[in-house]
């Protein structure tokens, strides 16, 4: 019913946009010409297009046009290497054209902190992507369509949760305490990216080195991604209409152990660990059992996604206003399980007087999200492992409809193994978000080359978690959750900007500003048990049988900063840039809130010496050295202050309310300081059609902080120190061309690799830090954080084969016949690839289009935890079919088992045996488009462009991991990335979409 009404209004915005925008089609005639070059050679391949349409041709071998227009037509001319002209027919029947070189788009702008400038005058380390790259095919967040594109980034999704979980790292890990995810700004203001889409981004910039993040201090160390949204235009309204429905799969199943095999299995385990003396399961039993149950295919199912988004922009040259309203809906492939989101943006740009201009920008989103990321546990005990882990042998419900409890069926099973379709049904998480957003501006002009600009930044968010499990959960009384987030987070800035000359060669902008960013955080908590009724499900707490203390918290922080930047540029071929800021902080002590960022930027423009003339196809050749620094805060707000702790104690008079310290010690802390220095060169070739960029990077980030556990005679229980240094060293490479450019074909490709080698240079006291300790099949730890190594690393035991019983061993490495995990475990590997690479292509043949997109990641390790299962033989669980043709048994050549004797097998080890090399190659997307002619759509006077499209995303992997998905890190963080755990799993999806143009 929601999608129908959706529908329904998009139509009816649709029709009246239309009927806003559309006029009388003048009258075309023939235009004919040539294209030519400053030398008089004919250019193949030039774009020539009506102005503010998308009627448009390409000149011919000979560089010749012919093109159908009014006779009042600007057309307008481009190719690449050369500078685009807008030539007025001006009622001519013939027009030649000579087009003037323009190496590396001189006039190209780039946006960087605090202002822009020109791509030619760039001297740090920054990738740009154009909004339409982004848009190949649908994501939950903007971010994700930047996975593969761009050097040095490296983006990968957690889960399949619909959601779309991802973490997105620039440059390796600087940090263990702290976020190691990148600032975003969204038109100059820190906000969330869930509150725009795809389709309302102009362009995405990430600021890589420290010469080009460090104008945002504290905030940049893990660098930082600019978003400029779209704006309004001085031309007639432009209505875009653009919809995509795709159908979501499971990328790969589990091949689990069918019925009889199951049984077959356990009949052999059962005789082996001496647990019975006869075969439960006779072959009369087996013959009539058929294949059983596959929980896989009972739990997930194909599901559908959506997306709808419209947009109109327009104005004049006093006015320009850029609107859109898009919606997202996503459905799981577990029930219960889905993803929406509603967008509406304004962009609104007046320019009150010839000196004073104003920007209003509004944003509202409002997210829904239904989720069942019930994964890890220890066999069955979570939904997700359940579904690998129950019997075929069992159904979902008895003969009376009811669930059954998978638990205790038998004596010798598993007694965690639940009922996944019961926990799916009868469980409800959701979260729900109201996001707003305000960015108003007015800058001041007085004179020529000068600016002021004043900010007012907003963003607000309400988010509720509602958590409901019905008196049919099996596994405990109904129960009802409630926690309600706010936070703000102003923003309030004041820029001055000054570009001015000297002696004409020598161009200067200084820029200075003024920040302060004040974020506060309330949150309330309630929850409760054992209801009467169902049918209220959280919205009467108060009716539980058991109400728990609810909880309420409250956080605020602020920053001010002071910051100036200056660009020198002498002749466009020397270029300096020059930078400080200083944070203070109000999360630090009162010695250490100040923190201080530096950095500089040289380039040298070689291929404008004279002495470079001789190489006419070299078109651009630029180095680039860059050093800075940038900072992260790391800490939560009050760590540097005494805290009290309420509780409540019991007498005999009743409870009363107590103070005590709370349980972390309070210390002088210093910031975590990154120092980068980066090295780069530009090269373009034959008018800059094929383009390369390489960059060595070097960082250290010192002063690390972390949590340090205290004696309990100290009276706390830990505290936050500095502990330590960590580096990440490493290059990137793009290589990109516009490789073949005629009137019926075209070619384009990019490719982009990246290497980077993260170390941890010194702890405190050079003692290792372990990483979070599991109970799942073994117990410990899995990653450890250890000088000299990458961040989480697999420190596990050795794996030493079977015995003569068919048992599992590990090595003993100090040799004194015990295992013991100080002594005898060891790093085994590292979550951290060598390298991660990109391939995007695309073609293009007289109306259609076809482009692929290849995302790879080499020399990853994976600890495969949920492969554990297939070693449980003593729970009863289903286990990999695998297990039971290729197992250890006695009389028999086992020089290829791969698993031990079916018998009971004694306490597992985290060992080397569960790391595999988790490298692949995807196909991440794939798409075939059609373009309606333009003179076809100009005689039905209705529409400018129209595009259909169908594509394929995840359809095909290749990689020797075992898994579900080898692009998985079930636990989140860095500390212990890596972990395939029982995860909801990913998907695949075939989509079919339109963009329609007004």
């Amino acid at each position: 019913m929601v999608r129908s009404k959706l529908s329904s209004v998009f139509i009816s915005l649709i029709v009246l946009f239309w009927a806003l925008s559309t006029g009388a089609v003048a009258q075309n005639s023939a235009l004919r010409g040539t294209v030519k070059d400053m030398a008089g050679i004919p250019l193949i391949g030039v774009n020539v297009i009506e102005k503010g349409t998308t009627n448009g041709t390409v000149t011919d071998e000979s560089g010749n046009f012919s093109i159908n227009v009014p006779a009042n037509a600007t057309i307008v001319f481009t190719y690449i290497g050369f500078s685009a002209q807008e030539v007025v027919r001006d009622g001519t029947s013939t027009m030649n054209v000579v087009m003037h070189e323009d190496a590396e788009l001189l006039d190209e702008v780039v946006v960087i902190g605090y202002g822009t400038v020109r791509k030619s005058d760039l001297t740090g380390a920054v990738s740009s992507i154009k909004g339409k790259e982004l848009t190949t095919y649908t994501v939950p967040d903007p971010m994700m369509a930047l996975q593969g594109k761009v050097p040095g980034v490296s983006i990968s999704q957690n889960t399949g949760d619909p959601s779309g979980d991802y973490s997105i790292r620039i440059r390796g890990i600087n940090s263990i305490k702290g976020d190691n995810s990148p600032l975003f700004i969204i038109d100059g203001i820190p906000a969330s990216t869930s509150s725009i889409n795809t389709y309302d981004i102009e362009s995405i910039e990430v600021l890589k080195d420290a010469s080009a993040s460090a104008i945002y201090g504290s905030r940049g160390a893990n660098g930082v991604v600019l978003i400029t949204t779209k704006k309004g235009t001085d031309e007639n309204p432009t209505v875009s209409y653009n919809f995509e429905y795709g159908q979501q799969s499971q990328i790969k199943k589990l091949d689990l152990m069918n019925l009889q095999e199951w049984a077959r299995f356990y009949n052999e385990y059962l005789i082996n660990a001496n647990i019975l003396t006869e075969k439960p399961f006779s072959d009369q039993d087996i013959a009539a059992m058929g294949e059983g149950t596959d929980w896989q295919s009972l739990m997930f199912k194909n599901a559908p996604s959506t997306q709808h988004n419209l947009g109109i922009s327009g104005g004049t040259n006093k006015l320009q206003y850029f609107v859109s309203a898009t919606a997202l809906s996503r459905d799981g492939l577990i029930k219960n399980s889905s993803y929406s989101r509603y967008n509406l943006r304004s962009n609104l740009n007046i320019l009150i007087s010839p000196v004073v201009e104003t920007n209003v920008q509004l944003g509202y989103s409002s997210i829904e999200g239904f989720n069942q990321s019930n994964s890890g546990g220890h066999g069955g005990s979570s939904m997700i492992g359940a579904v690998y882990s129950a019997s075929p042998l069992f159904t979902p419900y008895d003969e009376n409809g009811n669930y059954k409890d998978l638990r205790s069926w038998f004596s010798w099973s598993s007694h965690e193994v639940k009922n996944p379709i019961n926990m799916a049904y009868e469980s409800t998480y959701k979260n729900s978000t109201n996001l707003s957003n305000l960015n108003a501006s007015v800058t001041f002009k007085p004179f020529s080359g000068f600016s002021l600009k004043g900010i007012l930044g907003l963003e607000s968010s309400d988010r509720r978690y509602d958590g409901y499990t019905t008196s049919k959960y099996i596994y405990q009384n109904n129960s009802a959750s409630v926690n309600h987030y706010r936070y703000s987070n102003l923003t309030n800035e004041f820029i001055g900007n000054y570009n001015f000359n000297v002696l004409d060669d020598n161009s200067f902008n200084v820029m200075g500003a003024y920040t302060y960013q004040q974020y506060i955080r309330r949150n309330i908590n309630a929850s409760g048990n054992s209801f009467m009724s169902d049918v209220t499900w959280t919205n009467d707490l108060g009716s539980a049988g058991t109400i728990n203390t609810p909880s309420t918290g409250y956080q605020q922080w602020v920053m001010k900063s002071l910051l100036g930047r200056i660009n020198y540029s002498y002749k466009g071929r020397y270029l300096l840039t020059a930078s400080i800021r200083a944070d203070g902080s109000s999360r630090y002590s009162e010695n250490n809130k100040w923190g201080y960022f530096p950095s500089f930027a040289l380039a040298w423009r070689v291929s404008d010496e004279s002495f470079m003339k001789s190489f006419e196809n070299l078109s651009d050749m630029k180095i680039r050295f860059g050093y800075g620094k940038t900072g992260s805060t790391a800490i939560a707000p009050y760590s540097t202050q005494n805290l009290l702790s309420s509780g409540k104690t019991a007498t005999g008079n009743g409870n009363y309310t107590f103070y005590a310290p709370g349980g972390e010690f309070p210390e002088d802390l210093k910031w975590e300081t990154t120092s980068q220095w980066d090295m780069g060169l530009d090269l373009g070739f034959f008018n800059n059609r094929f383009r390369m960029t390489l960059d060595y990077y070097s960082k250290l980030t010192t002063n690390l902080l972390n949590t340090v556990f205290l004696p309990p005679s100290s009276g706390y229980n830990s505290t936050v120190q500095n502990i330590g240094s960590m580096s990440n060293k490493g290059f990137e490479l793009l290589l990109e061309g516009d490789l073949v450019q005629t009137k019926d074909f075209g070619f384009t490709a990019q490719f982009n690799l990246s290497h980077n080698k993260n170390r941890v240079e010194k702890l405190s006291d050079g003692l290792d830090i372990f990483g979070t300790t599991y109970n799942s099949f073994g117990s410990g730890s899995i990653t450890i954080i250890r000088e000299g190594l990458p961040i989480g690393s697999f420190y596990v035991y050795k794996d030493a084969g079977f015995n003569e019983k068919g048992s599992l061993t590990y090595h003993d490495f100090n040799e004194d016949d015990k295992l013991t995990d100080t002594e005898d475990r060891y790093v085994a590997g590292s979550p951290h690839p060598d390298f991660i690479y990109g391939l995007n292509c695309g073609f293009r043949y007289k109306q259609m289009e076809l482009s692929f997109f290849l995302q790879g990641s080499q020399g990853n390790d994976v600890f495969n935890l949920s492969e554990m299962r297939n070693y449980s033989y003593s729970q009863g669980m289903n286990i990999e079919r695998d297990v039971y043709y290729h197992s250890w048994r006695e009389g028999q050549d086992n020089s290829n088992a791969r698993y031990p004797r079916i018998e009971l097998v004694g306490p597992l080890k985290y060992s080397d045996r569960f790391i595999e090399d988790g490298s692949f190659l995807r196909l991440k997307n794939i798409l075939l488009g059609y373009n309606v002619p333009p003179m076809t759509l100009k005689d039905k006077r209705l529409f400018q462009a129209i595009r259909f499209y169908v594509s394929l995303q995840n359809y095909l992997t290749l990689t020797k991991y075992s898994g579900l998905d080898p692009e998985v890190n079930s636990k989140g963080g860095d500390i212990n990335s890596g972990i395939d755990h029982f995860t909801y799993p990913n998907n695949k999806t075939i989509s079919f979409g339109a963009n329609i143009t007004f």
